[in-house]
Order: structure tokens, then sequence, then C-alpha cells
């Protein structure tokens, strides 16, 4: 008899717990965040919302992958339902603030945050000085270098070559010496990637009293020589996506490789060789360009306003804002951070990071006021000819050219 109570008493109190903890999940506020952190840093991000959600008894955070930066601008300005919480390209957010989609965050920023990041960053998420974004992930373009494919090809460098003849060089004695190896992939799908590489390839500022200028001379030069490399060297191979590229590396079948700092992580853990980080040829008169995001709140749901806010509080916190940069290599932009000891201890084993923290101290933001779709547009048509259809840089950057003078845009 004493055994069926006991019985009795431990069902009622199973049910009641399964019951509880299910009215709990039900009575959770679901927000809906989307992004465009795939493949190559998704489980920092994943980790981070379960963990959120975990300890979280009031909303349950819904991540949803979106594709690419301008696949979800473009899900954002359309009828389709929308998210509460969004990651925007900074490129981005002018253009969506003009539409009244963002929430005005500027008087809900903790003085504390605000004082810890550099203006640079804030001003890459403002709109006529008001903040729309918190500034979030932020990158730079470097090279990638396999260092036993430079040592069996008989290459002995460690520092960044001076200019990309030097890497032309290199590139050769790869291809000379290693036949089934490929030396170089310089990517050439975005204007950023266009940008970063005529800017080092020319060593002048690609971006002149607010307008953008592709078709000079040196910036026929640097797309006649990134062409030859495909058509005329056969130094670089022809028609492959950055994804593809990136896994030509990891094979070991690719010698360097320019590739965002978001992607160093991945790479150096997923290369079975040496790798080494090279920063992209630069001069005195040229600043590297930097692509951010910042995390953002939608005015279609204006309640969940504060939730949202500590959401995003957590994802770029002290302790998670280390865990991007040494799980990515995303470079940290929180002051705390950058001069924390946890950082120089972590440099000590994993030098290659410094190459973004230094790029990204000296760095220049890329921001456009408006237009930015447009002109990635008119620059992505110029880039297939050139580097997909082998066409004349000249012809076809002049003519670009004259396109974006038709949009009269300012940058």
């Amino acid at each position: 008899m004493y055994t069926i109570f006991l019985l009795c008493i431990l069902l009622i109190s199973t049910f009641s717990l399964l019951g509880g903890k299910g009215k709990s999940d039900k009575e959770k506020r679901e927000l809906r965040f989307w992004h465009s952190i795939g493949t190559y840093n998704k489980d920092v991000l994943n980790s981070l919302i379960e963990n959120y959600n975990d300890h979280n008894r009031q909303v349950l955070i819904k991540g949803v992958f979106q594709g690419s930066d301008k696949d979800l601008y473009l899900k954002l300005i359309s009828p389709e339902t929308r998210p509460d919480i969004v990651q925007i390209s900074v490129q981005f957010l002018p253009a969506l603030v003009e539409k009244n989609e963002l929430v005005d965050l500027t008087s809900s920023i903790p003085s504390k945050l605000k004082e810890d990041i550099e203006d640079k960053f804030w001003s890459s998420v403002s709109y006529r000085d008001r903040i729309y974004g918190i500034p979030f992930l932020y990158s730079v373009n470097l090279l990638f270098v396999n260092q036993h494919i430079l040592r069996i090809a008989g290459v002995r460098r460690d520092t960044t070559p001076a200019s990309w003849p030097e890497i032309l060089s290199i590139s050769e004695k790869i291809k000379d010496n290693l036949g089934d190896k490929w030396p170089l992939f310089i990517p050439m799908e975005s204007m950023m990637h266009f940008l970063s590489f005529v800017q080092s390839y020319t060593g002048e500022p690609a971006i002149r009293d607010g307008k953008i200028l592709i078709n000079t001379d040196k910036s026929i030069d640097a797309m006649q020589f990134l062409r030859d490399l495909v058509f005329k060297e056969r130094t670089m191979p022809a028609k492959l996506s950055i994804d593809e590229g990136e896994n030509l590396f990891l094979s070991g079948n690719l010698g360097i490789i320019a590739a965002s700092s978001s992607l160093l992580v991945y790479t150096e853990s997923n290369l079975p060789y040496d790798m080494n980080v090279w920063y992209l040829p630069s001069s005195a008169a040229t600043l590297p360009f930097i692509t951010g995001s910042c995390l953002a709140i939608l005015k279609s749901s204006p309640r969940e306003k504060r939730e949202s806010i500590r959401f995003i509080e957590y994802l770029t916190d002290y302790e998670n804002a280390i865990k991007w940069h040494t799980h990515t290599g995303n470079p940290a932009i929180r002051k705390s951070v950058k001069s924390s000891l946890d950082l120089i201890v972590f440099y000590e084993d994993n030098p290659n990071h410094m190459a973004s923290i230094n790029e990204i101290e000296r760095g220049l933001i890329f921001n456009p006021s408006s237009g930015y779709l447009e002109v990635s547009e008119v620059l992505g048509k110029a880039l297939e000819a050139i580097m997909l259809k082998g066409e004349d840089p000249a012809i076809i950057l002049n003519s670009a050219q004259k396109e974006l003078d038709d949009l009269n845009l300012r940058f």
C-alpha cells in the first residue's frame, strides 16, 4: 500500500513538472532574428542563441539564415513576413532608414557601450546624426597563404610582399615548380572586392571627393593585370566562386587566396598545413577598406523593442565580443576587449589574428550614404565581363563609369 502511495506521488510530481515546462515554453514570446551568417560561422551564432534561450524566461529567439547580405536586404523590403531583429550590412542601412524600416536607437544605447566603441563604427550605423544599429561584425580583406606550398615551391617568405608584381613573381615560381597547384586566387564578385584590390594595386584612393572612380589609367591597369592572371599567365583559376576558391585552398591545391578576416578561424582550423596571413599591399596614400554589419530592430514590432535590445546587448557584450574574434576572425571593435589580457594571451598562440586587428585600427569603413545596390549592380556586370568573359577592361570600365556618373550619387 505504501509503495502504491509513493508511486502515485511520483507520477503526480512528474506530470506537474512536465505540464509546467510545457506551459513555460508556450508563454515565451518568439522574436525572429534574420541574419546572413552562413556556413563558416553559423555554429558560433547558433551556440550563442541557444545559450540565450536557455537562460531567458521571457522570449525565445529564433535565428533564421537569409542568404547573402543582398538577399537579406531584398527580403526586408518585400511584403513578406519580416523579423523583429536583423543583422544588416552597414551599406544597406541608409536605404532601410529612408524607407522608414528601422527603429531609432539613439536614446537606447547605454553610455558605457557608446564609449567602448570608436566613433568610426558608430558613424557607420548612423544616418543624419541618428543611430539605427549597434556595431556588430566588421572585417577586412587579407591574403591567406599556404606555407607548405610556398616551401616546396622554393619560396622563403614570411613578410607581406610590397607590391602585386612581387606577388605575381611568387605565383610564377609556384606555377613553374608545382604544376599541379594553383598559385593564386583573388575573388572578384563584389563592389568591395573591386575597391579593395584596385586601391591596393594602384596605391590611390578609389573614392575621391565623394565619387567612385573606376576608370582611371591605374584602375584599368589593375584590372588588366588581374585579367591576365587568368587568361594569359594562367596563374589564377577562372570562373571560380568564393566558396569554390575556399574549398580549393582547404584541399591544399591553392597557394594564396584573398579572403575576408571573418573566414580566418574556419580556414586555419580546416587547412591541414601551416597558414600565414599577409596584408594586401598598400601605400601611405590609402587606407584598407572595412566592411561591417550591425544589429537593428524593425519598426514592425515596437512592442518587443526592450527584449530585442537585451538580445543585441548580449550578442555584443564583452564575453561574446571576445568569442566572435577568437572563434571567427572578425576583429574586436570594443576598446575594453582589444586591450584585454584575454586577447594578449590569445595572440601569443594565434599571431595570424593580429593582422585583422592592425588593419581595422587604421582602416576606413565603407558606408555610402545611399545607392549601394545600384552601384554594386553596375560594378558586378563590369567584373563579370572582365573576369569571366575576358573582355577589355578599358572598354568595360569606361562604360561602367558613365553609368555610375548618371546615377549622380555621393559617397
